[in-house]
């Protein structure tokens, strides 16, 4: 569902997996991982039409004031135009239970080994009402932090049925070293508060996408965003 751009027939469907093994919510449950598929996505339909990805989110944005002034708000404060020679930029939206955010991405990548280094993520929140903005910048810090974990590495190995992970030792997750400068911004309005648990996690993974693109002209479909799965598509 992308109920702010202005596309006028959309079909959703899903199918239920049997995963075989429990599984519970995620930080950014479904949104985490679909609009990372739906906002990537968008950006191949920039491509076959012949647009810039962010001139056409701005253009299916364009009425829903809310919508396109953080888009507006994240390319402002990123500089997002700017060419960054050995970087790419990489552009997402998102809204979530009527919290909406826009997030940047700035990464490069060595090619030889397939690993992706964010470098600066900037991302803008619009969560209505603001009453406590201290916690809401936190909110967006940590979430963001997760979807970086979550986009680049994280994942359970899972063998005869039995996950291989028993500790942090054997289960992966970024390190304070390998994080970027983290940059966040609000838009308060006076809209009804609408919450903050979400929202920073689920431009982080399509706007990374959309960088490496810029770089490689390949396209990351799946996560996490590995250095071998980088290779692999890199080939």
């Amino acid at each position: 569902d992308q109920a702010f751009y202005a596309i006028p027939n959309a079909l959703g469907e899903y199918v239920r997996e049997d995963r075989g093994m429990r599984v519970h919510a995620w930080r950014g449950i479904g949104s985490g991982y679909n609009k990372f598929a739906a906002e990537a996505f968008l950006d191949e339909v920039a491509q076959a039409a012949g647009k810039d990805p962010l001139a056409l989110r701005l253009e299916l944005t364009k009425n829903k004031p809310r919508a396109n002034a953080v888009i507006n708000a994240v390319v402002e404060m990123s500089d997002f135009k700017r060419k960054r020679p050995g970087r790419g930029m990489g552009i997402a939206f998102a809204d979530y239970h009527d919290t909406l955010s826009a997030g940047v991405a700035e990464i490069s990548l060595d090619q030889k080994t397939g690993k992706i280094t964010v470098h600066n993520y900037w991302i803008v929140a619009d969560p209505g009402l603001v009453i406590q903005p201290d916690h809401v910048h936190a909110q967006l810090e940590s979430a963001v932090v997760y979807g970086l974990s979550a986009a680049l590495i994280e994942q359970f190995a899972v063998k005869d049925g039995t996950v291989q992970a028993t500790n942090f030792d054997s289960y992966p997750v970024l390190r304070m070293s390998e994080m970027p400068e983290i940059h966040t911004r609000i838009l308060a309005t006076d809209n009804p508060p609408s919450g903050m648990g979400e929202i920073g996690v689920v431009t982080v993974a399509p706007a990374i996408a959309n960088a490496v693109f810029q770089i490689t002209g390949k396209r990351l479909r799946h996560l996490p965003m590995t250095a071998d799965r980088v290779k692999k598509t890199l080939v």
